[in-house]
């Protein structure tokens, strides 16, 4: 009898420590998803900072977001923080809409992908609105998140 009583409490004793462990493992996903969830939206907020600069042609914006060490890469070819910065002083946009993110995150740095679509006149010449893929990557520093690259992917307007 004692021996079913035994077998029977570390059936039990098992059975606790199975609900334990899911009951754990379903935490840590849950606190990983919360994270990256977090990060999407950190992504999504640090690039629309830098859009809205642009827009409203915020110098001291543009220059507290950008890192020292920058670098863009845009259809006709790379810039560095000065020629990125002599650049958005020369963007007048009009609207913009900025869709699909997609975030990822490897310690201090965020990775952000995103489509624009933009009504802008670059250099005295208007741009079309056709939605191209951008990315932006950007730093944690002791000044904060600091965007230390970005790519403009979209085709040059032909014509």
């Amino acid at each position: 009898m004692q021996r079913v009583s035994h077998t029977a409490g570390s059936l039990a004793a098992v059975r606790i420590c199975v609900v334990l462990v899911a009951v754990v493992v379903a935490a840590i996903g849950a606190g990983a998803r919360a994270a990256e969830q977090e990060d999407t939206l950190l992504g999504e907020q640090l690039v629309r900072q830098f859009w809205e600069a642009i827009r409203t042609e915020d110098a001291e914006a543009l220059e507290a977001i950008l890192a020292p060490g920058f670098q863009s890469v845009h259809q006709d070819g790379a810039r560095d923080r000065a020629g990125e910065l002599a650049l958005c002083a020369g963007i007048d946009i009009d609207e913009y809409t900025l869709t699909d993110f997609v975030t990822t995150r490897q310690g201090a740095t965020i990775v952000v992908t995103f489509m624009a679509s933009v009504e802008e006149t670059l250099d005295g010449v208007r741009t079309t609105t056709v939605p191209a893929a951008r990315m932006a990557v950007f730093l944690m520093t002791e000044d904060g998140w600091r965007m230390v690259a970005y790519a403009n992917l979209k085709a040059p307007d032909s014509g």
